[in-house]
């Protein structure tokens, strides 16, 4: 793309810019992400705390880090990067890497991309909008929702480098310079300060001469959202590639395959053992059938083709992990339709077979639950 400047911008650029807003600074709050619950089959609402330490460059650009993190479940720590846009007050930032991570569930770390917008009332300044998020080894979605961020004072954890920096540098405030003029009055008994000569110093007014008034020094004033908006310098440009499918760190949203396809029930297993195996094989005549697999709505097994030789996965089931939803996916009809695997479930000495059936218009569902109470069951 082209730019072209005529003598009207050109003197608009020469005008003295208005004061921008900088988001430097740290910014906490939550973000709310809609996870999918296997055992409802509803979407549920689950909330993390957010922490992002900002420093917004003067081209406009957004570097930091941010911090994510749920009692003892999740805490992770990722580098971001981003655009600030002063006209639309928009933000955009994007997690790049994980720097620290701790996990204490079957939770996995995804890299969050978030679509602000800044808002300031009264004392009050606020970063709210939505986010997408992608798994940082499969990089595939790992869900959205929604964003809310405050403006503070402190951190939870550690000030970042380039904020010490900031709050050691202190500006040099000038003091104005009050001009002091002698006026020769007559001398008197009552008169005072006096000097040898009969004249008294008197401290006159500073009259700013007639269109300086726009240097003068006067206290700061909340701006309401519109002065605001009028006042920003124009845009700055900058390239931002907007990620595809881009931050958090639980079970992925119901990918589209299991959205658009109806997942049909073929059994339910309990068992009594904590570690399964599962393998997967042509049912009959190899006929060049392929599969993917999903364990919980988090990819297990990417286009596969059945043999006699095993396709496995391992489970592992605990009281606080039961239940595994493993869902099969048909990624063609090979030769003979429809898409036919048979499944082999083993834990302890114990084994079952299962036949799948899928297409292109339903999946195939399995549901493993732990149960170490009772006996080994399945329906």
């Amino acid at each position: 793309m082209r730019l072209f400047c005529t003598p009207f911008l050109l003197l608009l650029l020469s005008l003295p810019c208005a004061a921008q807003t900088t988001l430097t600074g740290i910014w906490r709050g939550y973000f709310v992400q809609n996870d999918y619950d296997v055992l409802t089959g509803k979407f549920r609402a689950d909330k993390y705390k957010y922490e992002v330490q900002i420093n917004n460059l003067k081209t406009g650009a957004i570097e930091g880090v941010t911090y994510s993190y749920k009692t003892i479940v999740f805490y992770g720590k990722a580098a971001m990067q981003g655009v600030y846009t002063q006209s639309s007050q928009n933000l955009i930032i994007k997690e790049t890497k994980m720097q620290e991570l701790k996990i204490s569930d079957n939770s996995f770390p995804c890299l969050m991309t978030c679509y602000l917008e800044y808002k300031k009332e009264g004392d009050k300044k606020t970063l709210t909008g939505t986010y997408t998020s992608t798994n940082e080894k499969t990089n595939t979605d790992c869900g959205g929702g929604t964003v809310y961020l405050e403006r503070v004072n402190t951190t939870e954890f550690e000030k970042e480098p380039f904020l010490l920096k900031k709050e050691t540098e202190k500006p040099v405030v000038k003091k104005p310079v009050v001009p002091v003029t002698k006026q020769p009055v007559p001398l008197t008994k009552k008169a005072s300060p006096t000097t040898t000569d009969g004249t008294i110093t008197i401290k006159k007014l500073h009259i700013p001469k007639p269109g300086a008034e726009g240097n003068l020094v006067v206290k700061d004033k909340p701006t309401t959202a519109r002065e605001s908006t009028v006042q920003a310098a124009p845009d700055t440009v900058m390239t931002f590639q907007r990620p595809v499918l881009p931050p958090t760190m639980i079970r992925p949203l119901l990918p589209r395959v299991l959205r658009e396809r109806k997942n049909e029930l073929v059994n339910t297993f309990k068992v009594d053992a904590q570690d399964v195996r599962i393998d997967y094989y042509d049912n009959g005549e190899i006929d060049n059938d392929s599969i993917t697999v999903y364990d919980n709505n988090a990819l297990a097994i990417d286009r596969k083709r059945l043999s006699y030789s095993p396709i496995t996965i391992y489970l592992h089931l605990d009281e606080t992990h039961p239940l595994h939803e493993i869902i099969t996916v048909a990624d063609n009809l090979g030769d003979v339709p429809p898409n036919t695997a048979l499944m082999v479930i083993t834990y302890g000495k114990k084994r079952h077979e299962v036949t799948i059936t899928s297409d292109e218009k339903k999946n195939a569902k399995v549901i493993i639950e732990y149960a170490p109470e009772g006996t080994d069951v399945h329906q």
